[in-house]
């Protein structure tokens, strides 16, 4: 079902403007969900207080041999590093569709730093972290409504 060209733009307008998300209305009509420019912040301030932190998480990998049997999981290097495999990370992108292995890797972000996050506009969406990345994920259709590239990796730079 097509909205007219005023109705979406004034439910894009009442996002923008309530500050849930940032949005975008083509000359057609559509409105595109992405990251505002204060959910960034949040997220990177966040992530950059973790790798800072001397009481740093474990990655989510767990630690030693067998942890996860039974599920395929990333190279010990790439899992090591938060990083994902060049072909993976490829097909992570706006208006993707994950495949079911990579959608596996998907964690949700931290209850502490979803709880100082902007909502999102409908419970069908979620922000999730894949590898270093974090997603804005479509839970019925398991499509990438945005990405925020590189984030997670603070985490992980300490080590270097």
């Amino acid at each position: 079902m097509r909205y007219p060209l005023a109705a979406t733009i004034g439910i894009a307008a009442a996002l923008v403007l309530s500050g849930l998300a940032q949005a975008e209305v083509s000359v057609q009509g559509d409105v595109r969900i992405s990251f505002g420019d204060n959910d960034q912040r949040v997220i990177r301030e966040y992530y950059e207080k973790q790798s800072a932190g001397p009481d740093r998480e474990e990655p989510r990998g767990g630690k030693g041999k067998g942890h996860g049997k039974g599920k395929k999981k990333l190279p010990p290097g790439l899992a090591k590093q938060g990083k994902l495999p060049p072909g993976i990370r490829k097909q992570i992108e706006r208006g993707a569709i994950l495949s079911p292995d990579v959608e596996k890797e998907a964690q949700p972000l931290p209850r502490e730093l979803e709880a100082r996050l902007a909502p999102l506009p409908s419970s069908d969406q979620v922000r999730v972290t894949i590898g270093a990345d974090i997603l804005i994920l479509d839970k019925q259709t398991k499509k990438v409504v945005d990405v925020m590239r590189d984030v997670a990796q603070l985490t992980h730079d300490i080590s270097k």
